[in-house]
């Protein structure tokens, strides 16, 4: 009798690989389902009334496979932002270290579904979920309580990295698990899935706590108010913010609804372990001399209703950017903000602020690890198969190349993107059939095709154009019009001398039809937009958007 086969385990990403942001992985094996996160990105054009992107979930819905249960590695929006809208389709227990909870809590409560299973995942726990045993290992990112994991599943081992750094000197004491990590590759790992965000840059990425004395630096040398914007989940840099502000002799004031209450978060979690009254309010501070103040905001990356976009702007109704202020950018500017961010930038530096940013000053350490830690998780892994994941295409071709140069077989290194799958069975690694995928855009608080944004990019850069007649329901004959509208084509209220000849065009046509009894609403309809098509191409050369309108009167 031959042996029974064990079932194998198929990694499908759904998100993550191939852009910063949008993570989701899945993992299935006899019908089964776990889900590593559940991120969200924010679109490169902003401005067309769209808030966020998620990942599609349609492969997920059409599946029928049984999820048991939805993993997250750390705080981050970008993978945890989309759990809302996950958990609005599929009702399945939520794991995550105390702090991530804390933020998914938070975020639940103001979008999310009630009654949400949520269960602590506490390094070195394990758990088994449906046929896959995982175990959370302890590493070091820019937000506390980050972690990796070790997956155990009837194909082989799995280690995930989560987002990581190697970082000597966490702020907060825990320290990456080394050990953890080397004693799986002993044990034999038989796949690894690992953070590719900083492939391009040689080196080691910095410790976080080199970051205080800068800003000790930067804010002793501040006559005015001091300015630091960060991501809100990054309780770490808000707390050395807080203790240089502190010894300076400043109080801090959170700005904004969501850095106000992640700085409750990390006092009630102890991540914000600061002197007493470090922290003030803002109606506090309106009795304190600017030189004692320290302001954290989020908006670092250019949001336009972020608490520094409105200091930008000069719409914060309490707090007004100065001659003498100090504003400091501490984050990476991702990929597709650069240019909402230099706004900012411009803004903030015409209100006479004084802004920093890399390169300008060492305001920031990265939360990910350059190729010298990448290299140090492959050695200790010494995984059989490598997947680069978490990063746009190049990042990952680089990560593959230094798996490859690590030392894994370049057989077994495999560069996928959202959709691609992979398959682990009999001990072998091979690519399976790939799945749709795609973006859901967030559209206030309802989720918008993404051909709509199209069309909304169409009539930002091309205009419309309104034409409207009237025909007598009696005679079906044109009783008045075309009257031409347009928007974003032609200046002025529709006198101008392109419109006045656009419209004799258009009139011209329409006696045509008239004079041959073709009157009807739809061939009058497709002889305005032909006419108007071809009269704005060859006059001015562009192509608006054509409205036409036909009223029975």
């Amino acid at each position: 009798m031959s042996a029974l086969r064990t079932p194998p385990v198929r990694i499908v990403p759904l998100g993550g690989l191939g852009e910063i942001g949008l993570n989701l992985l899945v993992i299935e094996c006899a019908q089964h389902a776990i889900i590593i996160d559940a991120g969200v990105m924010f679109p490169e054009e902003r401005g067309f009334g769209f808030g966020r992107l998620l990942p599609d979930l349609s492969y997920l819905e059409h599946s029928r496979l049984q999820i048991d249960a939805i993993i997250l590695t750390h705080g981050h929006d970008d993978h945890i932002g989309a759990l809302p809208y996950l958990l609005r389709k599929f009702h399945v227990p939520v794991y995550g270290t105390e702090l991530t909870l804390a933020f998914v809590r938070r975020a639940l409560s103001e979008e999310g579904p009630v009654g949400v299973d949520l269960r602590p995942l506490r390094p070195p726990m394990l758990s088994q979920l449906g046929p896959f045993g995982v175990e959370p290992l302890r590493v070091t990112h820019s937000t506390p309580d980050s972690i990796g994991l070790a997956i155990r599943t009837p194909a082989g081992l799995i280690v995930h990295t989560g987002d990581f750094k190697i970082d000597p000197a966490p702020i907060d004491g825990i320290q990456f698990d080394t050990e953890r990590f080397s004693q799986l590759g002993a044990e034999g790992v038989d796949l690894l899935l690992s953070d590719s965000t900083n492939a391009e840059l040689e080196g080691r990425s910095g410790s976080e706590s080199s970051l205080k004395s800068v800003l000790s630096t930067l804010i002793g040398r501040t006559p005015r108010r001091f300015f630091l914007s960060c991501f809100s989940s990054h309780l770490h840099r808000i707390r050395q913010l807080a203790e240089a502000a502190h010894e300076a002799g400043r109080y801090v004031v959170p700005l904004g609804r969501r850095m106000a209450e992640s700085v409750r978060l990390g006092l009630e979690t102890g991540q914000l372990n600061v002197a007493r009254n470090t922290f003030i309010d803002r109606a506090e501070a309106e009795f304190v001399e600017p030189r004692r103040l320290a302001f954290l905001t989020s908006g670092s990356q250019g949001e336009p209703l972020s608490a520094l976009a409105k200091l930008a702007n000069d719409t914060q109704p309490q707090v007004h950017i100065e001659e003498g202020d100090t504003v400091v950018l501490s984050s990476r500017f991702i990929p597709g903000n650069e240019r909402t961010i230099h706004s900012v930038i411009n803004s903030l530096c015409k209100r006479g602020a004084e802004v920093l940013y890399e390169p300008l000053a060492p305001v920031h350490v990265s939360g990910h690890a350059r190729r010298d830690e990448l290299r140090e998780m492959i050695h200790m892994v010494r995984p059989r198969h490598f997947v680069p994941i978490h990063g746009e295409y190049r990042h990952l071709a680089l990560h593959r190349a230094l798996a490859i140069r690590s030392g894994v077989a370049e057989r077994d290194c495999f560069l996928l993107e959202d959709g691609d799958t992979l398959v682990m069975a009999d001990g072998k690694v091979r690519r399976g059939a790939s799945v749709a995928t795609g973006r859901v855009i967030e559209d206030g608080e309802e989720f918008a095709d993404p051909g709509l944004l199209r069309e909304r990019r169409a009539l930002a850069q091309k205009g419309t154009v309104i034409a409207i007649v009237a025909v007598s329901m009696r005679t079906g004959k044109i009783v008045t019009g075309p009257h031409l509208l347009s928007r974003g084509v032609i200046s002025g209220d529709g006198t101008s001398s392109h419109m006045t000849r656009a419209r004799g065009e258009v009139l011209a046509r329409l006696k045509i039809l008239d004079a041959h009894g073709r009157t009807d609403g739809t061939q009058i309809r497709e002889e305005m937009v032909r006419t108007l098509r071809r009269y704005f191409s060859t006059s001015i050369g562009k192509r608006p958007i054509i409205l036409p309108y036909v009223m029975e009167v």
